[in-house]
């Protein structure tokens, strides 16, 4: 049984052409493709933060279809919000009290 998730959503980022060196003119854009929507959030603010310009969406077939624009990818990272903390469960004395 494979262990590898599906990858779902991807994640493309250019250099800006302000930025950009003679050498990476040959490949301006690239694209990485990720399992999680979380997964695609953390790589994409890492490249956001780096100066990169980010897409990013899911991949077909998937659904609900999503697409993420430059213009709105930090109204994305907003969204973006840690894994539940599920707080281990309490376990209160259950038994009855002895009525006296």
């Amino acid at each position: 049984m494979p262990t590898d998730l599906p990858k779902t959503w991807y994640v493309s980022f250019e250099v800006p052409k302000k930025v950009r060196k003679a050498s990476a003119q040959r490949r301006p854009r690239r694209s990485e493709s990720f399992p999680t929507e979380f997964d695609a959030q953390r790589f994409a603010r890492q490249k956001f933060e780096q100066g990169y310009v980010v897409t990013a969406g899911t991949i077909n077939p998937c659904t609900p279809r999503r697409a993420i624009p430059s213009t709105l990818i930090h109204h994305w990272f907003a969204e973006m919000s840690e894994p539940p903390f599920v707080e281990p469960a309490s376990f209160e004395d259950t038994k009855e009290r002895d009525l006296p």
